[in-house]
């Protein structure tokens, strides 16, 4: 329903004039598998964001970007016996993505 009647860019355009409000919200989670710890952040964050729409702010919601991929890479290769100077950079990343 949201993304068919495009909800979010149509929020946006009616406020483009307000006062902004925007949350940058962090990575995800840095290893490890999720839980129900990220799903209360994200629904915290999104009671934020409604809220601040609400009270007439321009609001704008910019996921993050996965800035301890590192851990990851670690696990990976631990737990694979993978050898990453034996592949290709982008093949470790498909091989952490799966992770």
């Amino acid at each position: 329903f949201w993304e068919d009647n495009k909800i979010y860019q149509k929020r946006l355009e009616l406020r483009k004039d307000a006062k902004p409000f925007i949350l940058h919200d962090g990575p995800p989670y840095a290893n490890g598998k999720l839980h129900i710890g990220h799903a209360l952040n994200k629904t915290l964050k999104d009671i934020i964001m409604k809220y601040k729409t609400m009270t007439g702010h321009y609001t704008r919601y910019i996921p993050g970007w996965d800035t301890h991929g590192l851990p990851i890479e670690h696990a990976v290769i631990k737990n694979t016996g993978l050898n990453r100077h034996e592949m290709a950079p982008l093949d470790l990343r498909n091989k952490c993505k799966e992770y």
